[in-house]
C-alpha cells in the first residue's frame, strides 16, 4: 500500500487553512466607523433632549439606529476592501448571524410595545440585547467588542432599575460614548 505524500499533505493543509479561518476573527469590524455611530448616537440624544415625550425621543433614536446601521455597513465594507479581503468571510457571517436575531426581537419588541404603557422598556430592552448580541458576536470580533457587549448590559440593567427620564442620557452613553470608546480601541488595535 502507498501513500502519496503530496495528497496527504494538500489535505492537511486544506484542513489547517480552513481551522484557521474559523478560529479566526472578524476584522471587518470598523472602528472608525464605530466612532461615527457614537457620533451619531451623541446627535441623536442632543435632538431626543428637545423632544416633548419619551415616544418622540425614542424616534429621533430609531432614526439614528438606521444611520448607525448604515454607518456600520459602509465602514466594514470600506475596511474589508482596504485590507483586500471579503466582507462576508466566516468570521463576518458568525458576528451577523449573532447578532441579526437580536436586532430582529429589539424591533419586534419595539412595534409590540410601541403603544403600551411599557414603552419606557424600551431603551433597557434596546441595551440588553444589543449587549447580549455583542457578546455572542464578540467570540468572533475583534477583542474590544466583548467588553462593550457587557458594558451595553450594564447600561440596560441600570435603564431598567432607573426612572424613565434617565432613558436618553444612559442611550447616549451607550450607543453614543460606548461606540466611541471601542470603535477607537478596534481602530487603533485591530486595523482600522
Amino acid at each position: 500500500m502507498t501513500v502519496d505524500l503530496r495528497d496527504t499533505a494538500e489535505a492537511n493543509i486544506r484542513f489547517i487553512r480552513g481551522a484557521m479561518e474559523r478560529a479566526e476573527r472578524s476584522s471587518s469590524v470598523s472602528g472608525l466607523s464605530g466612532m461615527v455611530m457614537g457620533l451619531a448616537g451623541l446627535s441623536a440624544s442632543a435632538v431626543a433632549s428637545t423632544a416633548s415625550d419619551l415616544s418622540n425621543q425614542l424616534l429621533v433614536w430609531i432614526g439614528c439606529a438606521v444611520v448607525a446601521s448604515l454607518a456600520g455597513t459602509a465602514g466594514a465594507w470600506h475596511k474589508a476592501r482596504t485590507h483586500n479581503t471579503t466582507l462576508l468571510n466566516d468570521a463576518a457571517r458568525r458576528f451577523l448571524l449573532c447578532m441579526l436575531p437580536v436586532l430582529l426581537v429589539g424591533t419586534l419588541l419595539t412595534h409590540a410595545l410601541w403603544h403600551t404603557p411599557q414603552l419606557t422598556l424600551l431603551p433597557a430592552i434596546w441595551m440588553l440585547l444589543y449587549g447580549c448580541g455583542l457578546m455572542a458576536a464578540g467570540t468572533y470580533a475583534a477583542r474590544p467588542i466583548m467588553p462593550m457587549g457587557i458594558s451595553f448590559i450594564v447600561c440596560g440593567l441600570l435603564a431598567y432599575l432607573l426612572d424613565a427620564q434617565w432613558s436618553n442620557l444612559l442611550l447616549a452613553f451607550s450607543f453614543g460614548g460606548l461606540h466611541i470608546i471601542f470603535g477607537y480601541q478596534v481602530y487603533r488595535n485591530h486595523g482600522g
